[in-house]
């Protein structure tokens, strides 16, 4: 079976680099499936799930919005930010969270509660995907 070229970048990183079955992302109409031989794309992301799916398994990350671009079944995606399950700290993440929410009771200016609103909804985002991630392995484990 034909699999795709995927690479997930972000600024500072490449946070995925392989060979895959499909790939679902979150695209500004929503949710878009790319499969081999899927039609030449370029279309914006919105923040949420990026899945991977190759074989049996499942690999999901969160994405914070972006571009995905698909040429000749190879995918890429340039992301304003990226990470993956496994690597999501779930302490540090509901710390984050925590922070967040009480910085939004404080009076702010405009711009400390525009980055404080956009750190809440990275921590909630990534909670999200560490919890789904638990949940898909359990459930490919039974």
């Amino acid at each position: 079976m034909k699999k795709l070229k995927l690479e997930v970048f972000t600024q500072e990183t490449r946070a995925y680099d392989g060979e895959v079955d499909i790939v679902l992302a979150p695209a500004a109409e929503g949710q878009i499936g790319i499969l081999p031989g899927h039609a030449s794309l370029l279309t914006k992301l919105t923040a949420g799930e990026l899945y991977i799916f190759d074989g049996p398994r499942v690999e999901i990350l969160a994405v914070g919005g972006g571009l995905l671009d698909v040429h000749n079944n190879e995918v890429s995606v340039l992301a304003d930010s990226a990470v993956r399950a496994d690597e999501i700290d779930i302490y540090k993440v509901e710390e984050a969270k925590k922070k967040a929410e009480e910085a939004l009771k404080q009076g702010l200016s405009e711009r400390e509660y525009t980055l404080a609103a956009a750190d809440l909804s990275r921590a909630v985002l990534e909670l999200k995907v560490a919890r789904r991630r638990h949940f898909t392995r359990s459930v490919m484990d039974e």
